[in-house]
């Protein structure tokens, strides 16, 4: 009786000593926080496995991740050497975006806030195009140079 005891604790305290909800031996990691949340990462996670289902996907794991996309600066499928600029950023009444360009024609750009609502729209037909900012409120922008219809540069924009 008294070994079945000594058994039985021994197979609890493996059970117990096993059962973690998530375990990973990661690279590195840690916290960062701002005025609109906080997040935990982890780089170097080595383990993971996805779910797919009919409403979407889960990866489970240590982490959920979450893509931030970067703005871009696509030139590849345009010929030419394209130089381009905007300023001053940050802002409060004009913004000046400068276009340095064999072939000006064909450049398009587009103004956005933050949640990807489209505010203006200009076709641009020389070196520098100008933005009254002045009627928009203090927050980010986005501006998007097109030309052709295919992305050249998308500036993030600070107005004050």
């Amino acid at each position: 009786m008294y070994m079945r005891r000594i058994y039985l604790i021994l197979i609890a305290l493996v059970v117990c000593v096993n059962a973690f909800a998530q375990e990973v031996v990661v690279a590195s990691g840690g916290e960062a926080g701002g005025s609109y949340g906080s997040i935990s990462y982890s780089i170097g996670q080595t383990f993971y496995s996805a779910n797919i289902g009919a409403i979407g996907q889960a990866n489970e794991g240590v982490q959920q991740p979450f893509e931030i996309y970067d703005v871009t600066d696509v030139q590849s499928a345009i010929s030419g050497v394209i130089s381009l600029s905007a300023f001053p950023n940050p802002t409060s009444d004009y913004l000046t975006l400068h276009i340095e360009s064999d072939d000006i024609e064909g450049f398009d750009c587009a103004m956005y806030d933050i949640s990807g609502k489209e505010i203006l729209q200009k076709r641009i037909i020389s070196s520098e195009t100008s933005f009254d900012m002045n009627s928009l409120p203090s927050a980010t922008y986005f501006i998007r140079v097109t030309k052709q219809n295919r992305e050249v540069k998308t500036f993030k924009i600070v107005k004050n």
